[in-house]
Formats: structure tokens, C-alpha cells, sequence
């Protein structure tokens, strides 16, 4: 309770708690110590009073504290030294929004006429809140100084003036409607009101009063008004883009909902960004969120009501009218994305985006589940690649329930090794023998059955759980390792698949150099492939992580070579020791002379610059021949084998060591 009195006043001041407890007291309320009434701070005043037998006072001031009473007003006589001193006590209530938190009283020294009644409204004049007392007929009869200040006017404009005539804007609002009911039903009224002709906001209490007419207590609250407005706006917007958040989006969707407006709803999620953070930093990132929130603020038309979902998640909703309008809106919508980011304060790039579309009331009754229906045609047109989108179809819901279950089972995965590593071996065509293998995952889950990692890799991806699975795979594939190296003596080259996202993290390069020590691995017998894009080359964070795997001895291979992002720069500027080349290339021997060409180039350019390659997907006898003419002999693929399970390459080192049959 934060109330202020002051030692000029020319009263006995005190303030009570709503029990009762005295918590303030002025200057002269202290020095009349003589005074039976005049109890001091910490006290309980209604105690006193009850022992003194001061029911009147007593109850009163309970009155006053219940909300009983507007006021509490009586006269006492006490003797003080060898006189008797008359006094007068008003009390009045102590609000805080609304809310009855206390009182005030006011003890005055009237013995000099003791017969006059003090005049209750002359006190008020010391109060902090803003009186006014109107009779029955609408007139001013009192106003304190408070109220001429907020009122713009002094009590001889104001005295016997009709409040409806002299304020005529506040004639059928909310003020009207309270002060009304006062006055006719005499029933207390506390509201918060904005007057539009002082441009401001009170809270006003109205009370009847006992010969008729109302009594009226009110504050300007605008500053109040502008801290609840900055609370609502930090509640309902995005910090970063500062549009409207999701419980803001939520509220207005609701509201369309209840009116049977049918809309469309466009769920928008940025392509592999995910990479744009573990490549740039996440200030970076944020910087790329409010350019593309800009632009979409910028280059939209205001039909479309635009939120910040959540991460590089937004929403947008705005009215349906046909199939041919929801097309439209959404080729717009992703073609202000893909356009190239010209900001100098973001490194260079080009963004693509995924867009899932669902319509009220076709695809759902309620917020979540048109959201719900939303995202799940997203997911769907994030599969595709590039900017897409798709409107959604009930036969969605399977796979997001798929991909949900997917989700939500890796971890429990791994540690039931439902998820296990096999081994794909790597092939020299000239002496048929194994000189490495390619470490990869396999899923087989007890309800789905076997999942692909291309279903279940991006997944863990994008929900954090990837190095969780990615340092399962190495440490029990390296247990794996050194049990065939102490069995039969097998020592050629183990590769792993490292997503870019964990080559950020210079804590997983500690973990990988841990792991190659433990297991008592030569290092230069480890490779780790990483997949080619953009972020890898133009990453000084990553380049410098992939400098200091390849000083520690361990192999880098460049996977997937020859599509993608390919630049001749990853050659020339990347560690690298080997280049898997794609299977396209392979798949285009003896079909597309300009795909061979290509092919051709690039062994004999990773040939003069000593850089090992090699070759996937190898299905036939013919692409071997090809390969041996252009001098490039390691490969893998079905030809030789599909990838083994620990047993299964057991049963090979058993039984034929780490040679294949002649295959030519």
C-alpha cells in the first residue's frame, strides 16, 4: 500500500489496513499522544475502540471498510489535561483499482464550536481523488479542487449546473449508464471509462447518497492505460518481429469463427533453415526473420493478417472467396520469398518456402484443428523440395501421424536398438577387395515397420534429436570395429555421414576425437562424408571445424558430389581427401553422353589433384568397364553388395575374407 500523508495537513491523519492495523499517521496525529482516538502506527484501531466501548465509532468505520457505508462522520469529546477538547472524525474509504484496500480518518480539533457540524465536503478538499457531489436532479452541489483540475473547469462554472448539459459527449456511455444506476437503483458503481473530448481515461466510483443524489470519486489512469496497453502488446506480439504472436493470431481466428466468415489459411515455414543458424549464428538468423518479415509486410496487401508462429514459422489468414483466389494468394505469397536478399548486413543467399493451406469451415471447426490441418499440407509440400505449395486433403492426417510417432520414438529407439548401424563396403574394381566401409542407419519399428532414413534422418533433424542418434551410431559402430579388427584382423577406412548442423558445434569435433580414442582407432582410418550445400562452403564456423577434423588425421569425403550446390571451390578450398561421386552420373552411363563428359572431368580433375573418388551406386558390369578405362576404381553399390548387418559382414570376413570373387 503505497499512500503518502502529509505533515502540513491541518487535521489529525491516519490511515488503517482492512483489518484495522494503523500502517500511517502525520505529524500532528503523532504529537497527540494524549488523545485516546489518536492511537499510533501498528496498532489495531478497531481494537481500541471496541475497548473503549466506541461502538458508534466502531461500527462505523467497519461500514466504512465493508463497503457499507461512502463515509463515516461523528463527534467525541475527550479530556485532555484539565480540559475537554471536542473532535471531529471522518472516515473514508482507500481504493486501489476498484478494490476497498483500507480507510482514512481524520480526527479535527472543534472545540471551539462544538454545535457545528463539520462540513464533510470542506475535507475532501484534501484528498487526492477528484469529488464530485451531483443532487438529485443532475446539478454539481460540491467540487474539490482535484475535480476542477480534471475537469477543466472551477466550481463557478460548475455549481448548479446540470452535469448532462455541461458535459453533453458523455450523454449514452458508459458513464450515463453507472451514474444512472446510482442515482435510480442507489447501487454503488466502480468502472473505467474513456472520455473521448479530454482524450483520457478514468476510474470512477459512484455512491448514493443518503438525502439523494450521488457522490463521486475518479483518478485519470492514462498512465495506468499506457502500461496495460505495452503489457497487452508484449503478450500478443512477436519480440523479434514485433507482428502479432500465436495467442494473438488464436484470438482473431476465434472471433471469425464465431461470426461464420470463412477463411483461408496459409501456413508458411522457410526451407532449411535450420542450416541459415548453424551456419551464420543465430543473430544472423533473427536478422533474416525481420527481413523476411518486412518484406512479407511490405510487398502483401493488408487482406492478409500476418503472425510469427514460432521459429521461422508464420501464418497467414485472410477472406475466402474461390479456388482460384487461394492459388493466387499462394504463388504470391511464396514469391516474395524467393526473391534474392539484398540486406548487406546478411551474407548472400537465396530462400525457397514450403506453404500448406487449409479453409474454414472445409477443413475443420476450431483454431487448432485448421492449424493442425494447415501444417500438415506444409510438411506434405516440404517434401517436394523448393517453394511449394499444398492444400490440404483429409488422407494427410496418416502421415502426420506418422511422422508424429516417428518424432516421438527415436530416442526410445536407440536405446531399445531398434535403430542400428549397418555397414555398405567399399570396393577397389581391380583386385576385388574391400577398402572401406560406409556406416549407415536402419530403423525397424515395432508398430511401422521399417522406416528409411531418408523418412526418419530429417526428422531428427529438425527436432534436435540428430547428434543424440548420430553419436549412438559412431560409438556402438566403432565397438563394432574393433572387435573385427581383433577377430580377423580387418583395418580398412570406416565412414560416417555428419550432418552440417553437428560440424557447428565444436563440441561434437571433442566428441569425435574422443571416440576415435577410446576405441583405439588410428585416426587416419576414420572418414566423416558430409552432403554438399551452401552453408558449408560460406560457414566460417564449419570450415574452420572441418580444418582442425582433417589436422587431427581424420578423412573428409564430399558426399553426393556433382549435384546440388557443386562448386569447384569445395575442391580447391575444403580438407578434403575424397570425392563420392553421385550415382545420377552412374545411372547415365551408355544413356547421356554430356552426363559421362561430365563424369570424365571430374575423376580426371580429382585425379591430377590427388584427391581420391569414389564412385556409388554401381549396379552393372558395364559401368565397372567404364570406371577401370578412366582410372577410377573404388566403388560401392549392389554390384558388390547392399549394405550389411553386423552379421552379415561377420559371415563375410568369415568366409571370404575381404575379397569378392572376380567380377570382370
Amino acid at each position: 500500500m503505497d499512500i503518502e500523508i502529509t505533515n502540513s495537513h491541518i487535521d489529525q491523519v491516519a490511515v488503517i489496513n482492512i483489518d484495522g492495523e494503523i500502517i500511517q499517521v502525520n505529524r500532528l496525529w503523532e504529537e497527540n499522544v494524549n488523545n485516546p482516538f489518536a492511537l499510533q502506527t501498528g496498532n489495531d484501531y478497531l481494537k481500541l475502540l471496541n475497548e473503549l466501548d466506541e461502538l458508534a465509532a466502531y461500527n462505523g468505520i467497519t461500514d466504512v471498510l465493508n463497503g457499507k457505508m461512502t463515509y463515516f462522520h461523528t463527534s467525541y469529546a475527550s479530556s485532555l489535561s484539565t480540559e475537554i477538547k471536542s473532535f471531529s472524525m471522518l472516515v473514508t474509504p482507500l481504493l486501489e483499482d476498484k478494490i476497498i484496500i483500507g480507510a482514512t480518518i481524520i480526527l479535527r480539533d472543534v472545540s471551539e464550536n462544538e454545535n457545528e457540524q463539520m462540513e464533510v465536503y470542506d475535507v475532501l478538499e484534501s484528498m487526492t481523488d477528484a469529488f464530485i457531489s451531483l443532487d438529485k436532479n443532475w446539478k454539481f452541489t460540491y467540487i474539490n479542487k482535484e475535480a476542477e483540475k480534471l475537469l477543466f473547469a472551477s466550481k463557478k462554472e460548475l455549481l448548479g449546473q446540470d452535469i448532462w448539459g455541461r458535459f453533453p459527449e458523455a450523454i449514452n456511455t458508459v458513464f450515463d449508464e453507472n451514474y444512472t444506476k446510482t442515482m435510480k437503483k442507489r447501487e454503488q458503481t466502480c468502472f473505467e471509462a474513456y472520455y473521448e473530448p479530454f482524450d483520457a481515461w478514468f476510474e470512477v466510483n459512484s455512491y448514493p447518497k443518503e438525502n439523494g443524489g450521488i457522490s463521486v470519486y475518479f483518478n485519470n489512469i492514462n498512465d495506468k492505460k499506457v502500461r496495460e496497453r505495452m503489457l497487452w502488446d508484449t503478450a500478443h506480439h512477436d519480440y523479434l518481429t514485433e507482428i502479432p504472436n500465436r495467442l494473438l493470431l488464436y484470438k482473431n481466428l476465434e472471433n471469425k469463427i464465431a461470426d461464420s466468415i470463412p477463411f483461408v489459411i496459409f501456413f508458411l515455414d522457410l526451407n532449411n533453415f535450420k542450416l541459415i543458424n548453424d551456419a551464420y549464428g543465430h543473430d544472423i538468423g533473427d536478422e533474416f526473420l525481420v527481413e523476411v518479415t518486412n518484406r512479407l509486410k511490405d510487398e502483401l496487401t493488408s487482406k492478409y493478417f500476418l503472425s510469427r508462429f514460432g521459429g521461422d514459422k508464420f501464418i497467414l489468414y485472410t477472406e475466402y472467396i474461390d479456388e482460384f483466389q487461394v492459388q493466387s494468394d499462394a504463388y504470391q505469397i511464396l514469391a516474395v520469398i524467393e526473391k534474392p536478399f539484398k540486406n548487406t548486413a546478411l551474407p548472400p543467399m537465396n530462400m525457397s518456402a514450403s506453404l500448406g493451406v487449409s479453409i474454414f469451415p472445409e477443413d475443420g471447426n476450431n483454431v487448432d484443428s485448421l492449424i493442425t490441418a494447415a501444417d500438415t499440407a506444409m510438411y506434405e509440400a516440404k517434401k517436394i523440395k523448393g517453394d511449394q505449395w499444398i492444400r490440404y486433403n483429409r488422407e494427410m492426417s496418416k502421415s502426420l501421424n506418422r511422422r508424429l510417432i516417428i518424432e516421438k520414438s527415436i530416442e526410445q529407439a536407440v536405446i531399445n536398438k531398434e535403430i542400428y548401424p549397418v555397414f555398405l563396403p567399399q570396393v577397389d574394381i581391380l583386385n576385388n577387395k574391400i577398402r572401406g566401409i560406409e556406416v549407415l542407419t536402419r530403423w525397424n519399428h515395432p508398430e511401422l515397420g521399417v522406416i528409411h532414413p531418408k523418412e526418419f534422418i530429417p526428422v531428427a533433424e529438425e527436432t534436435g534429436q540428430i547428434r543424440m542418434l548420430t553419436e549412438y551410431i559412431i560409438d556402438t559402430s566403432l565397438f563394432i570395429y574393433t572387435k573385427w579388427g581383433k577377430i580377423y584382423n580387418f583395418s580398412e577406412e570406416v565412414s560416417f555421414n555428419i550432418s552440417s548442423t553437428l560440424l557447428n558445434e565444436p563440441s561434437f569435433v571433442s566428441f569425435l576425437l574422443y571416440q576415435v580414442n577410446k576405441h583405439s582407432i588410428s585416426r587416419d582410418k576414420i572418414a566423416i562424408e558430409i552432403t554438399e550445400n551452401s552453408q558449408i562452403y560460406s560457414s566460417s564456423v564449419i570450415l574452420n571445424h572441418l580444418h582442425d577434423i582433417h589436422e587431427a588425421g581424420i578423412r573428409i569425403v564430399i558426399d553426393n558430389f556433382g549435384t546440388g550446390y557443386s562448386n569447384l571451390a569445395y575442391i580447391v578450398n575444403l580438407p578434403l581427401s575424397k570425392v563420392k561421386i553421385d550415382k545420377f552420373f552412374i545411372n547415365s552411363i551408355g544413356n547421356n553422353q554430356k552426363a559421362e563428359a561430365i563424369l570424365q572431368s571430374i575423376i580426371g580433375l580429382a585425379n591430377n589433384m590427388k584427391i581420391d573418388i569414389l564412385v556409388d551406386g554401381i549396379k552393372t558390369k558395364e559401368q565397372i568397364e567404364f570406371l577401370h578405362v578412366h582410372k577410377c576404381t573404388l566403388v560401392q553399390g549392389p554390384f558388390y553388395d547392399d549394405p550389411l548387418t553386423e552379421e552379415q559382414f561377420n559371415y563375410r570376413l568369415q568366409q571370404f575374407d575381404i575379397q569378392y570373387s572376380d567380377r570382370l
